[in-house]
């Protein structure tokens, strides 16, 4: 209702704006003294432009024109432009020939029919050119929004994808460290079920959420590596030292997760026999940077090509573009992978 009757004040302030402007044209410049019959004469010509201009809306709005290329568009404008004010100049003429003379004359040479279109053409071609730009803008504004609409829904899809992907990849690991347990010592692989049962409920509950606190996903990290403490014992040392500032950042969820699993798959051993692993999260800069170290070797075809490790690289690019990163390297008997998402 509020746009309807925007769109009636804009047509008849914009018509009445013409009539002023003329009336003072033809009072002070032209004939140098008012004239009640151009008053009206104008008066009316207001009154056709709303009514026709509101009909050419209405006709404009029953084909598909802006979807037309831009060439084509403009092309229909000036020949909508034109068309108006000639109905505008017939109309003018035989209704003031009516009124002055009590009969319909129309009486117009090709040179002043042309003049008055194109006098005419001055007004209509305004309205026109807002018109058309205001319904191409739209246009090109629903087309932008349906764009990252569809765009949206395929990275929420892609996500739900590696989501699915994920969650059998993390249950195989760990049976794998439960079943390597139950040979070892019976007692603590009993231990191993319960915190493999936390684990799993974790991985039920994030495949409903697109991120996860820092905090929230070194909790569960924290259950798997004492999960994997029970089948390693004193030789597996874990170091957590995550920064206060970006404990509630957000991240994809299990991130941090499969990097400790990698770490535990594929890391070594120092000269003391003990497998080291530290999980830091700091920011620097404009980034958040999530770091998982072990010692061990690495080896570009296995430590980079993982399955938990490709699907986090993609889950990164699907939520962060190009501002998401995932790396991973070694030197010096230590290996790093390292994720780095934008500071928000």
């Amino acid at each position: 209702m509020n746009r309807i009757r925007t769109y009636w004040l804009c047509q008849i302030l914009g018509w009445l704006g013409m009539v002023a402007i003329e009336i003072i044209n033809y009072t002070f410049f032209i004939y140098k003294r008012y004239d009640q019959r151009i008053f009206i004469y104008f008066l009316f010509t207001a009154f056709l432009g709303v009514i026709f201009t509101h009909f050419l809306k209405m006709g404009l709005k029953r084909v598909n024109l802006f979807t037309q290329s831009r060439l084509t568009i403009w092309l229909i404008a000036l020949v909508c432009t034109f068309t108006v004010s000639f109905m505008m100049v017939i109309v003018d003429d035989m209704a003031f020939s009516l009124l002055y003379n009590n009969h319909v004359k129309v009486d117009f040479n090709f040179i002043s029919l042309f003049g008055y279109i194109i006098n005419w053409m001055r007004y209509v071609g305004v309205w026109v050119i807002i018109y058309f730009l205001y319904k191409t803008l739209v246009l090109n504004s629903t087309l932008l929004q349906e764009k990252l609409k569809v765009e949206n829904d395929t990275k929420t899809a892609e996500l739900e994808l590696l989501k699915s992907q994920l969650n059998p990849h993390f249950l195989f690991n760990a049976l794998n460290s439960i079943m390597a347990l139950i040979s070892i010592n019976p007692q603590k692989s009993r231990e191993a079920v319960l915190l493999l049962s936390d684990l799993l409920r974790f991985t039920l509950d994030y495949g409903k959420e697109k991120e996860i606190k820092i905090i929230d996903e070194v909790t569960e990290t924290k259950k798997y590596l004492k999960l994997e403490q029970i089948r390693f014992g004193d030789k597996l040392v874990v170091i957590y030292q995550i920064e206060e500032a970006v404990r509630h950042v957000l991240i994809p969820p299990a991130s941090i997760l499969t990097l400790a699993e990698n770490a535990i798959k594929h890391g070594g051993k120092d000269e003391d026999g003990l497998i080291n692993i530290a999980i830091s999260a700091k920011k620097t800069g404009n980034k958040i940077n999530i770091m998982v170290t072990n010692t061990g070797i690495f080896n570009q075809s296995t430590d980079n090509n993982g399955i938990g490790l490709q699907i986090v690289k993609k889950r990164l690019e699907a939520t962060y573009g190009t501002e998401g990163s995932f790396s991973i390297d070694g030197h010096g008997g230590w290996v790093h992978a390292i994720i780095s998402i934008p500071a928000v």
